[in-house]
This record gives structure tokens, C-alpha cells and sequence, in this order.
């Protein structure tokens, strides 16, 4: 009965470390997403001043061009659908998304504090079970 007990929280603990990796693979998805919104919020402001731009053609591989309409931008909605935009406008959706963003990185953070807690509850239990097992057996 004790070793079917520790076999269950042996695979409890295993699954909330697969659980735990997951989130924290999750929030440094959402992180990174965050500082490229950042980015493009202050490209946004410099686009304006900018005579000349730099345009992504691929991996790490740019062109030099010049913004035909400065006031304008376009900007993904989502579904496909990109929408034209003051960059005022811009700057406020791609603003919004970043506070969402940050909230969304919160509760991940949260989740993977709630998870590391049990992890250490669990593991010293674990441990505990295993040290009675193998006191039992000498």
C-alpha cells in the first residue's frame, strides 16, 4: 500500500516538473513578445524623424527604404485582417496588447509559483516515504 502511495506521488511530482516546464517555456514566449512590442512601439516613434528605414528581407538580412506615408501604418488585428492606422492609434493597440501581455505573463507566473510550492511539498514527502521504505527493509 506505501509503495503503490509513493508511486502516485512520484508520477504527481513528475507531472507538475512537465506542468512547470510548459509554463515557464510559456512566459518566456509571452516575455519575449512583450520586449519586441517595446520595440516596435519605439520604432513607431522614430519612424516619424527617420529619412531613411531599414526593411527585414529575411534572417538577419535588411534593405534600406524610405517610408512613404509617415502619419499611416498597418497593423495585424488578428485573423489576417490588418487594419491602416494613425501611428497615435498604433502606438495605443500595440500599448493595449502589451499591458494584456503583461497580464497574461502574471498569471503565468503565478501558476508556476503555485506549482513550484507543491513541488516542494511534495518532494520532501516523497523523500520521507523512500527513507521509511528503505528503514523498513534493512
Amino acid at each position: 500500500m506505501a509503495e503503490k502511495d509513493l508511486q502516485e506521488k512520484v508520477m504527481a511530482y513528475r507531472m507538475l516538473e512537465a506542468r512547470i516546464e510548459t509554463l515557464m517555456k510559456q512566459r518566456d514566449a509571452v516575455a519575449s513578445r512583450i520586449v519586441e512590442m517595446q520595440s516596435t512601439i519605439e520604432s513607431l516613434g522614430e519612424l516619424e524623424k527617420s529619412k531613411d528605414v531599414f526593411f527585414p528581407v529575411g534572417l538577419d538580412a535588411y534593405t534600406v527604404g524610405k517610408v512613404a506615408d509617415k502619419k499611416n501604418i498597418l497593423i495585424s488585428i488578428g485573423a489576417g485582417i490588418i487594419l491602416e492606422k494613425s501611428i497615435t492609434e498604433a502606438k495605443e493597440t500595440l500599448n493595449q496588447r502589451g499591458q494584456e501581455m503583461e497580464h497574461v505573463l502574471n498569471e503565468l507566473q503565478n501558476n508556476i509559483n503555485s506549482i513550484a510550492a507543491g513541488l516542494e511539498q511534495l518532494g520532501p514527502e516523497i523523500q520521507s516515504q523512500i527513507d521509511s521504505q528503505a528503514a523498513q527493509a534493512e
